[in-house]
């Protein structure tokens, strides 16, 4: 697939910011690069994965999930693994998912990922000039109500 220059400059772009706040090893390193020079966004993955936001799982944390899977899976027999991928994925012996409530550590990876994520982002608009845009953008939606505007913070109760 032949990628034209201007986008193979944008990811590339993307790329060393992303390198700048994302600790890799140096596999996790080589597979993103590689996933780039494809022609693809740090910020895709080639499994359709996505947030229930519906933007996509950036392509090291879907990278770093198989991995993670793989490596649980090389010492199973084929059962084990079944058993294993069911559990692993909340579905009970009747197909019916359901899933695992999320622990602190992984709540406060998630937001640590969407500070670095934001960061890349305003980083990448002020590299292209585009801060007056994004702010203009904030201060057209700033009334519009956020999901956790509802949320009840008083959790002394």
């Amino acid at each position: 697939m032949k990628i034209n220059k201007e986008k193979r400059q944008l990811l590339k772009q993307e790329l060393r910011e992303y390198e700048k706040v994302t600790p890799m090893t140096e596999e996790e390193r080589e597979a993103l690069h590689e996933w780039v020079a494809a022609g693809n966004s740090v910020h895709e993955n080639g499994s359709m994965a996505s947030y229930e936001s519906g933007r996509p799982v950036d392509f090291l944390d879907v990278y770093r999930e198989e991995e993670e899977i793989r490596r649980a899976l090389e010492s199973m027999s084929y059962d084990e693994g079944s058993k294993y991928l069911l559990e692993e994925y909340g579905i009970d012996r009747d197909g019916v998912t359901t899933p695992k409530p999320p622990t602190y550590e992984e709540l406060k990876e998630k937001a640590n990922r969407l500070y670095r994520t934001c960061f890349l982002y305003w980083e990448f608009l002020a590299a292209n000039n585009l801060c007056e845009e994004a702010y203009e953008y904030v201060r057209e939606h700033i009334d519009e109500e956020w999901p956790f505007d509802s949320f009840d913070w008083d959790i002394a109760q």
